[in-house]
């Protein structure tokens, strides 16, 4: 069992030494230091949202970034619940207010990039700034997420957190992305840039298009978030940072369904899964991430079948418990979710089996379509 012992030791450490390096990234939050204005286009990919558009709508026109300087640009991706007919209504309400639909719309792109794509080439901003129809930002997004912006940086990754309440299961979707964030922020307020959500994105349009957009990774059902980001890294070396401003946060609404949950989770992991192709010191991370949760199980079935393990079983646990435990406490400072502390150990507990099943799924998760509700 030896082998045993030095292959998942190796695996452990870098991921415990990856923690370690997001937790000192938290420390090193980039300030904005642009103050100009630039011509901003959001743009929105919408599947069957009318329940929440008008929400979205109503934060984001009432933005305090100049009007004449800013448009929003939602394009419906073939939903079938009016989404499309509730936006033509809206456009009148808003001028600003840009109505797209990829409906009968012949592209080499599926899903939510074909919307994406459809918006992005119609956008008359020097700025795309992305997000989803379920999210809410604050009245200074837009001006703070500009704010990043300088000649040197070409890309800005900003917070997304997940809206809870005393649901369980809300709080571990809230302390599970909570965690994905911090480890963004981590490493791109040290110069590594290796992830991102899409849910709150900014780049300058001349960067998609030198690099001919998501052309790159056009088979991927997403990947318009981390792996463009590595596309864009790789093809124009610009500088990205992380938008530590709380007025560039949002938040999204969690997911209610336990079975949506999941396949929107393989989907992720999928992406990840493809890291390999685009960044490999990422990929072995994430491989890593892999084995320090797998570990703790082996070695627990091996202790039921009466096999002498607890030691090393309690340094992995342990190993794992005080990476963890260090990155969440300063996450849930920077975040101010200091209440989500109460849910960490059973977080802990169910990351685990979690991060195994969906890494096992991954391979899978290219085959499942965007925006199913």
């Amino acid at each position: 069992m030896i082998w045993l012992f030095w292959i998942s030791f190796v695996f452990s450490i870098i991921y415990f030494i990856s923690l370690l390096i997001y937790w000192v990234g938290l420390y090193k939050p980039v300030k904005p230091n642009f103050s100009g204005q630039l011509k901003v286009s959001v743009v929105v990919a919408a599947r069957n949202e009318v329940k929440r558009l008008l929400k979205l709508l109503e934060r984001i026109e009432a933005q305090n970034y100049p009007s004449d300087l800013y448009e929003v640009i939602i394009i419906d991706n073939d939903s079938d619940d009016g989404t499309y007919e509730l936006l033509q209504e809206q456009s009148i309400n808003f001028p600003n207010l840009k109505v797209l639909t990829t409906k009968e719309r012949k592209s080499g792109y599926k899903n939510k990039k074909a919307a994406l794509c459809l918006g992005i080439e119609s956008a008359e901003g020097e700025i795309i700034l992305t997000t989803d129809a379920d999210c809410l930002m604050d009245l200074k997004w837009v001006s703070t997420m500009v704010g990043y912006f300088s000649n040197e940086v070409g890309m800005v990754a900003g917070f997304s957190g997940v809206i809870y309440n005393k649901s369980v299961f809300w709080r571990l979707q809230a302390l599970d992305f909570l965690q994905l964030m911090a480890a963004d922020q981590g490493t791109l307020n040290l110069g590594i840039a290796w992830a991102c959500s899409g849910q709150n994105l900014a780049f300058r349009k001349s960067l998609f298009q030198k690099v001919g957009g998501y052309k790159e990774i056009i088979n991927r059902v997403g990947g318009d978030d981390s792996l463009f980001m590595q596309v864009i890294k790789k093809g124009t070396k610009t500088k990205i940072v992380f938008a530590s401003d709380s007025s560039a946060w949002v938040e999204n609404e969690p997911i209610r369904r336990f079975t949506t949950f999941v396949r929107q989770r393989i989907r992720w992991a999928s992406e990840a899964n493809y890291m390999h192709k685009l960044n490999v010191p990422f990929f072995t991370v994430v491989f890593s991430s892999f084995i320090a949760n797998l570990v703790p199980i082996i070695y627990l079935l091996l202790l039921f079948l009466g096999i002498s393990v607890l030691k090393p079983l309690l340094f992995f646990l342990g190993l794992k418990l005080l990476g963890e435990g260090i990155l969440f406490l300063k996450a849930t400072d920077v975040y101010n979710r200091r209440d989500l502390r109460r849910t960490f150990f059973l977080w802990y507990i169910f990351q685990m089996p979690y991060v195994v099943f969906m890494g096992m799924l991954s391979f899978w998760g290219n085959r499942l379509k965007w925006g199913n509700k």
